[in-house]
């Protein structure tokens, strides 16, 4: 096989982040051919360091809506693939002879991760679970723990009142910064909470700079959250909180994870107490 491979994903940053072990087993299986993948490109764009792929572009280069209206010439930039791998049907209409397209459905069809059921719907070789991490296992930083109260769900949003007694349990024994992005700025800023210690906050803007920034942190406690799969991808000793999301398929991958499920899926039902002690078990595993 020659020329490049293209690889379509649409959807945030865990959309996005699950993709990573699906990116690995094809450059297995052909290894002489460039992966380029279509996205989000600033999500995209955190597995060029790592060599999962050659470029991040984003899909909307790719105008699918004009395939799926029935467009009546194959566009330009279909010559340069021998292989699309998409999650948009409408690909297949680049079909041709010497480019073959598979498609994929993106949906949860099973109770596995959902970076399995991917590689397995494409025929796909996996070796789990380091296929799913963004780098090789590596030591923990010595910086602060991070809190990472946002979530792109609301329901999946553990309460103001529990990242702040979860706080003051952290506090006394390590430094703590949270992490600020623009979803959190645009709900309810963590910077006019009441926490019940000076602490950092953590705003960066870029996501390739924020994954290497996070590196240095000691411990990343999060919600369900692209942000918290990205930490623990990164390996970082990671606590996730998962309320309504089926852990089951959706849980972050990493070498040093665990994950605190609501019972009944009730966030609520999560105490500050049960979290602290998650971050402690995962503090002496690293």
């Amino acid at each position: 096989m020659s020329r490049r491979l293209l690889v379509v994903r649409r959807g945030g940053l865990g959309d996005t982040l699950l993709m990573a072990p699906v990116l690995r087993a094809l450059a297995r299986r052909y290894p002489q051919v460039a992966i380029d993948f279509a996205g989000v490109r600033e999500f995209a764009a955190l597995f060029v360091p790592q060599g999962l792929c050659a470029r991040a572009v984003s899909s909307e280069d790719f105008a699918t809506w004009r395939l799926a209206a029935g467009a009546n010439a194959i566009p330009a930039w279909a010559e340069a693939y021998a292989l699309v791998v998409a999650d948009d049907p409408a690909l297949l209409a680049v079909k041709a002879p010497g480019r073959d397209v598979v498609c994929f459905d993106p949906r949860p069809q099973a109770l596995m991760p959902l970076g399995q059921q991917i590689a397995a719907e494409l025929g796909l070789t996996l070796r789990w679970p380091q296929d799913a991490w963004l780098v090789p296992q590596s030591r923990p930083g010595t910086g602060p723990v991070l809190l990472a109260p946002g979530s792109g769900g609301r329901a999946k949003c553990w309460s103001t009142a529990q990242w702040l007694s979860l706080a003051a349990l952290l506090l006394p024994h390590t430094e703590v910064a949270v992490v600020v992005g623009p979803t959190e700025i645009e709900r309810d800023d963590p910077r006019r909470w009441e926490w019940p210690a000076p602490v950092q906050f953590v705003i960066e803007h870029d996501v390739v700079a924020f994954a290497e920034r996070m590196r240095s942190a000691a411990a990343f406690v999060g919600n369900d959250s692209g942000t918290t799969h990205l930490a623990a991808m990164s390996g970082v000793p990671t606590v996730a909180l998962f309320g309504p999301s089926v852990a089951a398929v959706f849980a972050p991958q990493g070498p040093c994870v665990e994950v605190v499920c609501a019972p009944e899926g009730n966030l609520a039902a999560i105490t500050p107490i049960a979290v602290e002690a998650a971050w402690r078990r995962v503090r002496q595993a690293r």
